[in-house]
């Protein structure tokens, strides 16, 4: 009797949390048990709304962000873009530090000033040595003095920088939020249950921050209508219901919701931030000029954000006009309910029904790849290419498939458009070209035997040729392997969740390059530090940076005696300048006085102690740091350190390990060689990597990858870090006992490029997308392309030279000459295919090893493993598959090839047909409109074809 009562508590429970009190008996706040609302339609999509919400973690972080204003009164510190100070009260009001209100102290700095000056200078004044009072005297009248930097955040206009950079502010609580909704017929289907989803966040998490909430749901400009606030009482449940039960339908404009924001902005809403949800299918440009000049005087003013949320689509260039960010955090979830009803369909259509695809060829969702080539000469339809899954999510990610919208009735092919064949996504045609091979029961022709052997005869010489390419590359062993080894053991020794870490720290040490670990407090990074100090066998420096650490602490303080003979020398034994390893925790609260000096010594391994330059003998610095810099000024600091690891606490998995292990357990004894062994290793490969070699597809990557930071990403990488990074791939190179890098080796670089953690698995993933070699120059795609001209061009020449190719049988000398060039041609292409091939021989075996590799962690290449190795193969088949046929060609022209069947010959190992069609992945995801354009006539017909035997 009650179980729609008790179904609409528990949705209400999820949504607004357990204390909402809307079922009351009394209806005076909410509702009664009798009360018609339980069997609102607007119910039913509830469930499966929330369970879409839960697995859209970037959500919730969004909202937690939106509305919040800096403020001087605000209690909680929150990261904002950077603003700077304005002199038109008409701007937003912003805070920054005012050094006249000695409210808070922000840390140390540089001063002549008695007033904020540290004790420590005051003694200097109280001396009884005369050289340390007129030390005094000559820092106050410079204007060095250690001082107290006083300061106290203010109320102050301000205006936007333009600059990526974000600060901590003081921040008030969240203002109210206003979602504007596209409900165009564009938004129909699994995106429209997407926005219902968003709208559902939202007003949960306003009613869990005492926020307010308003939806503005819009399709034209005169169709924008506002739902009220939707909060946690008996009318804003209604409101929400009545929404749910909504259905999408109408045009696209976007200019009568942001008027009703603008509006609520000058009202009660001053502190509010937007959020625009569509698929982009704005007008360009979305507003008027006018409307976008109003619109952005306002935003200054109010400090109002847009953000966008794009579904269906990565980008929209109507949408980057309108807001100040764009998320397309939507678009995954969107491709993988595209995934779930069509990847089976996609995955499964080019394998055959009677045979089972290879274990390798199944991903772990469970789909079998999909055939990406079609096999043209008779030889290389013995090989397979599969595709990996996660090929085709990148696939669906970057290249959308058709709308809704689309005029479903063009889809629409007559019967007679059976006769064409095709190839979609590499599957072979339905029709054969013509076979020389006779039935069993029917008595071959002299002529079709003589094809036969010709054939045959082709395909042996072929499979001669390419046996020497069947050889697997094989590491030479390194020396020092071993010992490397141990020591990557011995770091890691008890650790749990810390094998990254611990190879990071030890290719720090081998390379002289320092190591940043980011990440809370509590995750072994002093410890890693220390264990790295007992290995380097040299003095072990460890502090603690705070925002007052002096000079004294980290370089030692000043020598009193030197003092006297006029010498300004401190005394550097057992701080930074003389030790060997060195653990600087919270490094980036380092302030301006130590700063410079600091720099010198990580990059410069020198340390300025009066008028004379100390060599130091620092190896490697660990540097942590609970988070990343906000200032400017420590770049410079955050640059010196090559490798980066974000350390984060141990899984739920890794926590029972600690728990279950013994209390008080040993460490492994050193062997007491181990330090000499080391350094050796760091002189072993000062020299040895004068000897490595960079090739020019690892250039070329190191050169596509910093343009793809730069300008996708929003990472600055400099030229000196480049540098280092090429240095550090070739110091990879030289510890597998390999005299040239490869582009494995450029999976470390997920660990050198990224200035924000999340950043990293962006790098990885491009890595992952490129590291097969010739994947961005296309090298087999672009020879088919090649081989596929020359074999059409060669076709017609043979036939009219009735397969004379030498000109004994009276063929005309420019038919001869063109066939002649045509053969030089075929030789470039078989020597370009024959290094490509060999460089994928030497991948994949490299990728197979990738578990053996010093400077990977196992889980991290296992993961590279499963990714990486799917593409080499698919690629190598590939490019074999086009050697072989252009091998074929080339012993078709040969004079053991006789003339009266070369044609039929050369027919036969490159199964041409005029009328068959092929299509690419990014064509087979055109929408119907897209590929109107790009299509016509017939090629048009068969593309329709292609698509309907996918869906």
């Amino acid at each position: 009797q009650f179980g729609s009562v008790v179904n609409g508590v528990s949705l209400l429970d999820k949504v607004f949390g357990y204390d909402h009190g809307l079922l009351d008996m009394s209806q005076e706040k909410g509702f009664g048990l009798q009360d018609g609302v339980w069997s609102h339609t607007g119910w039913r999509p509830l469930p499966e709304l929330q369970r879409t919400l839960s697995q859209i973690p970037e959500l919730k972080e969004l909202l937690g962000r939106l509305g919040k204003r800096p403020s001087s009164l605000g209690e909680d510190m929150k990261r904002f873009q950077k603003r700077t100070r304005s002199f038109s009260q008409d701007d937003q009001i912003g805070v920054e530090l005012d050094p006249l209100d000695p409210t808070a102290l922000s840390g140390l700095t540089l001063s002549g000033q008695l007033t904020s000056m540290l004790p420590s200078e005051a003694v200097l004044l109280r001396s009884s040595f005369k050289s340390l009072r007129w030390l005094f005297l000559a820092k106050r009248a410079e204007g060095k003095l250690l001082s107290y930097e006083q300061s106290g955040w203010t109320d102050v206009p301000t205006k936007p920088l333009n600059t990526r950079r974000s600060a901590r502010l003081p921040s008030e609580t969240g203002g109210p939020l206003i979602l504007c909704l596209d409900t165009s017929y564009s938004m129909a289907g699994a995106r429209e249950d997407l926005a219902k989803s968003v709208v559902l966040a939202c007003v949960s998490a306003a009613h869990s921050q005492s926020r307010e909430c308003r939806v503005v749901s819009f399709s034209s400009a005169s169709n924008a209508i506002e739902s009220g606030s939707i909060n946690c009482d008996a009318r804003g449940v209604k409101r929400l219901l009545d929404f749910l039960s909504y259905s999408f339908g109408g045009g696209t404009d976007v200019t009568g919701a942001l008027k009703f924001a603008m509006e609520a902005l000058e009202s009660d809403m001053a502190s509010s931030d937007l959020i625009l949800v569509t698929d982009g299918e704005l007008p360009n440009p979305p507003i008027s000029k006018l409307f976008m000049s109003k619109l952005k005087l306002m935003q200054q003013q109010t400090g109002l954000e847009i953000h966008g949320l794009l579904v269906g689509k990565q980008e929209s260039e109507s949408l980057d006009m309108l807001c100040d960010n764009v998320h397309t955090f939507l678009d995954d979830y969107e491709t993988s309910q595209f995934l779930k009803t069509r990847a089976p369909a996609l995955a499964l259509s080019s394998v055959s029904e009677n045979s089972k695809p290879p274990r390798s060829s199944v991903n772990g969702y469970g789909f079998a790849r999909a055939a990406v080539r079609p096999f043209r000469s008779q030889s290389s339809r013995l090989f397979a290419t599969m595709k990996p899954i996660n090929s085709i999510m990148r696939h669906n990610k970057k290249q959308r498939r058709r709308n809704s919208y689309d005029d479903e009735e063009d889809w629409d092919f007559n019967d007679e458009d059976d006769d064409y064949p095709f190839i979609a996504n590499g599957g072979s045609s339905s029709s054969s070209t013509q076979s020389y091979e006779s039935s069993p029961n029917e008595e071959k022709s002299p002529y079709l035997l003589r094809v036969e052997q010709a054939v045959n005869l082709i395909e042996a010489k072929v499979d001669k040729c390419i046996e020497g390419l069947a050889i697997e590359f094989e590491e030479s062993s390194w020396s020092k392997r071993q010992a490397v080894s141990e020591t990557i053991k011995f770091i890691e020794f008890g650790l749990v969740e810390r094998d990254i870490e611990a190879r990071l720290v030890v290719l720090g040490m081998i390379s002289q390059e320092h190591v940043l670990f980011i990440g809370p407090p509590g995750t072994s990074k002093s410890e890693i530090g220390r264990r790295l100090s007992q290995l380097c066998g040299g003095p072990f420096f460890q502090r603690l940076f705070t925002r007052f650490t002096t000079t004294e602490e980290i370089f030692g303080p000043l020598s009193l005696r030197a003092l006297e003979d006029d010498q300004y020398i401190r005394c550097i034994g057992g701080y930074l300048p003389t030790a060997t390893v060195a653990f600087l925790d919270e490094i980036f609260k380092a302030n301006s006085s130590i700063l410079n000096t600091l720099l010198t010594i990580l990059n410069e391994r020198q340390f300025d102690n009066g008028g004379t330059r100390v060599a130091c003998p620092l190896k490697c610095v660990i540097g942590a740091s609970n988070e990343l810099p906000e200032s400017e000024e420590l770049d410079a600091l955050l640059d010196r350190f090559l490798l980066r690891s974000f350390v984060t606490s141990v899984s739920d998995e890794g926590l029972l390990q600690i728990l279950a292990s013994k209390p008080g357990l040993q460490e492994p004894e050193i062997n007491s060689n181990t330090p000499n062994e080391l350094d050796d290793v760091v002189r072993e490969m000062s020299l040895s990597i004068e000897n490595i070699s960079l090739p020019p597809n690892v250039c070329e990557l190191l050169k596509d990858l910093r343009v793809y930071a730069r300008e996708e990403v929003g990472i600055y990488v400099s030229d000196r870090r480049l540098v280092k990074a090429a240095r550090l791939l070739k110091i990879s190179a030289a510890t597998h006992g390999r005299t040239q890098v490869d582009l494995v080796d450029c999976l470390i670089l997920q660990h050198i490029l990224w200035q924000k953690p999340e950043q990293r698995e962006t790098i990885r993933e491009w890595l992952w997308d490129n590291l097969t070699p010739g994947s961005s120059a296309n090298v087999v795609d672009q020879t088919s392309m090649l081989l596929k001209n020359l074999s059409n061009e060669l076709m017609e020449l043979v036939k009219s030279t009735s397969g004379d190719v030498s000109g004994d049988r009276g063929a005309r000398k420019p038919e001869l000459e063109a066939i002649s060039s045509i053969h030089n041609e075929l030789r470039q292409l078989k020597l370009l295919l024959q290094d490509h091939v060999s460089a994928l021989i030497r991948h994949v075996s490299l990728v197979k090893s990738l578990g053996d590799h010093l400077w990977i962690g196992n889980d991290e290449a296992s993961s590279a493993k499963q990714h990486l190795l799917p593409i080499a193969n698919e690629s190598l088949l590939s490019a074999k598959d086009t050697f072989r046929d252009i091998i074929s060609i080339q012993v078709s022209l040969s004079d053991t090839i006789e003339d009266e069947v070369r044609l039929s010959a050369l027919e036969s190992i490159t199964d041409i047909d005029s009328s068959e069609m092929r299509f690419s992945d990014r064509e087979m995801a055109l929408s119907l409109k897209e590929a109107k354009k790009q299509f016509k006539g017939e090629t048009l017909k068969q593309w329709k074809r292609a698509r309907k035997e996918l869906q």
